[in-house]
């Protein structure tokens, strides 16, 4: 798909998180609250897997814990279905972690994918909790936001463990004109 080749053409590697994850994961450690209707697992085997993924950003952030040890710079991107409310649709997120990380390669990023994507957008000042305040930008597209992007904020770097900055971004592919991507209940 495109927008895979987007990424890699841009240096990132592609990771496949689990599709069940866990509040603190999703919501705490991002300082962000819990969104409504979030799809519980009725019957968890573990505390590790107790919701159905809403985001894809807090699971890249979690890869980079796994892979602290790992040389940098380290880029990964994912593609894949969310799951909001019984509803499917896919997403994809990016994040770059290294010593000079920042709001620009963030722009940069984001710009280039959704260049790429046919997307004519604005950047508008965010308030997202994840991301440092003045130093992130919601994405909006015909009135509409439709991600987030910018330099992941100190405590959330702090939660998940991360020495270094990372700049990230996310983007709910429903935008793209003609995406081929699924909608529909998981």
């Amino acid at each position: 798909a495109l927008i895979r080749e987007v990424f890699c053409g841009l240096g990132y590697f592609e990771v496949m998180p689990f599709t069940l994850t866990n509040e603190e994961i999703l919501y705490k450690r991002m300082q962000r609250s819990e969104r409504p209707g979030v799809l519980r697992v009725i019957h968890p085997i573990s505390t590790e897997n107790t919701v159905v993924r809403t985001d894809l950003l807090p699971l890249l952030l979690e890869f980079l814990a796994l892979n602290r040890h790992r040389e940098l710079p380290q880029r990964l991107f994912t593609v894949g279905d969310i799951v909001d409310s019984c509803l499917t649709h896919q997403e994809a997120a990016g994040v770059s972690t290294h010593p000079e990380a920042d709001f620009s390669e963030a722009y940069a990023s984001a710009d280039a994918v959704l260049h790429e994507l046919s997307l004519d957008y604005r950047a508008e000042e965010s308030a997202d909790p994840a991301f440092i305040e003045g130093r992130r930008a919601d994405i909006i597209v015909d009135g509409r936001k439709i991600g987030v992007f910018g330099e992941v904020h100190p405590a959330v770097l702090n939660g998940f463990a991360l020495e270094h900055p990372v700049a990230a971004f996310e983007i709910d592919l429903r935008a793209v004109p003609g995406y081929p991507g699924t909608q529909g209940t998981p």
